[in-house]
């Protein structure tokens, strides 16, 4: 396993941009996690750090790679608060190092500012972490945490526990947004929504049989050192970097559901240009009680298209049958030649739907979501669509739900997922 490492991480080093690494000396022998967090113009990282400082701790040695970032040319205002944010790690360096958790911290703060931005702060922190498990001559994992976060105490021992099986490549914490803690009644409001929206559309794609549909919260993902480097590493996009992070590893690696929490902030945020942050605050400047999300009617249609998949390596017939909508967008996605080609490349059925669901990506499925919204399936109120997709999902509700308790009902099916613990690409 070091050997397939260091090759391994060679060849990744050999292929991209990466920067020669930040810390030479050795990592200790029981080194079992790495943990890697993105700071920019974050007003208390104190909480997050305290939060791991809670933690139980793990059998092995954690290193918590902190990556203080900036671009160039930022206003003297946003670095005095990355001052202020060192400061507050400084000041709880020791009760880390108390709790086996050595800190690793990176300043860049005159980042190019065409990709300056979430993606590249949190590549620089995985790059630096695949180095410093090439230098332990293991594969571990690294974890993904940002600075406004907290977590259950159980989140180091769930990550270790989970990613001592060798086999296990990719995972997800559950996430939780605490807004019963949210004075602000919008931002209350706001997250229950957003979050209500992010479990709605998982379960919409589940039900209609996409076999990728998983939470790709930035905050949330682990990643082994090897598959990270196999991948091509993190990418330098300024938000949504974890949405295409993850869709490029799903439907080759093999996943787990961690049962331990992460609890996201609820808070508005300029910082990205979108997001959870970035969602709170045009929620705010809108002033609107209720958001819209996906019509339920989409995940009837792509439910249509994806129970034909199986089948295509051996007949198109039912594809005529798919709505119109549908078909113009596959139209437009050259599918009839990418189908033939996929079905000349694989050698058999299994093969086919293999190859078929790398080409339908999750990004490929967003495309496809996206246009079924906007040519005919219009965005409808949350608590509505939610509401219907529950009577596909189970088979009585009650007549009329709150928000809240649409989220605590979106939240159980999700957690049944979780709790069911490993899902393969295979499955």
């Amino acid at each position: 396993m070091s050997q397939d490492i260091a090759k391994v991480s060679a060849n990744y080093k050999h292929r991209f941009n990466v920067n020669d690494p930040y810390f030479d000396e050795s990592p200790a022998k029981e080194l079992s996690l790495i943990v890697v967090i993105p700071s920019y113009k974050e007003p208390d990282i104190s909480c997050t750090l305290a939060s791991l400082c809670q933690c139980i701790a793990p059998k092995g040695k954690v290193e918590l790679i902190i990556v203080i970032n900036a671009p160039e040319n930022a206003p003297p205002e946003v670095l005095e608060m990355n001052r202020q944010t060192i400061r507050q790690i400084r000041s709880l360096e020791k009760q880390l190092a108390e709790n086996r958790i050595r800190l690793k911290l990176i300043q860049e703060e005159n980042l190019p500012k065409k990709f300056a931005g979430a993606g590249l702060a949190r590549k620089i922190g995985m790059d630096e972490a695949l180095q410093r498990w090439t230098l332990a001559k293991k594969d571990g994992p690294i974890i993904c945490l940002d600075a406004d976060c907290t977590v259950s105490k159980d989140y180091l021992i769930a990550a270790e526990k989970a990613f001592s099986n060798p086999l296990i490549q990719l995972g997800h914490y559950q996430f939780k947004h605490l807004f019963l803690e949210e004075k602000d009644e919008q931002l209350k409001n706001g997250i229950v929504q957003y979050e209500l929206h992010l479990r709605y559309h998982i379960q919409g794609l589940k039900w209609s049989g996409y076999p990728n549909a998983k939470h790709t919260v930035g905050s949330c993902m682990v990643v082994r050192a090897s598959a990270y480097a196999k991948s091509g590493g993190m990418n330098r996009r300024k938000a949504g970097e974890d949405f295409y992070f993850m869709h490029k590893l799903l439907p080759i690696c093999q996943f787990i559901y961690l049962p331990a929490l992460v609890y996201p902030s609820a808070r508005s945020s300029d910082r990205v240009p979108f997001g959870t942050g970035r969602a709170q605050l045009e929620f705010l400047d809108a002033g609107a009680q209720i958001r819209n999300t996906y019509h339920p009617e989409t995940y009837i249609s792509l439910k249509q298209f994806f129970k034909l998949v199986p089948n295509l390596y051996y007949t198109v017939k039912g594809l005529e049958e798919l709505p119109e909508h549908l078909l113009q967008f596959l139209l437009e996605q050259g599918f009839e030649n990418r189908l033939k080609d996929m079905i000349s490349q694989s050698k058999t059925a299994n093969i086919f739907v293999k190859n078929f669901w790398q080409w339908m990506d999750g990004f490929m499925v967003l495309k496809m979501t996206h246009y079924l919204r906007d040519s005919c399936h219009s965005e409808m109120p949350i608590d509505m669509a939610c509401s219907s997709l529950l009577m596909n999902l189970e088979e009585s509700i009650p007549l009329s739900l709150s928000l809240t308790e649409l989220l605590k009902r979106y939240q159980q099916l999700d957690f049944s997922d979780y709790s069911k613990g490993l899902t393969t690409n295979d499955t």
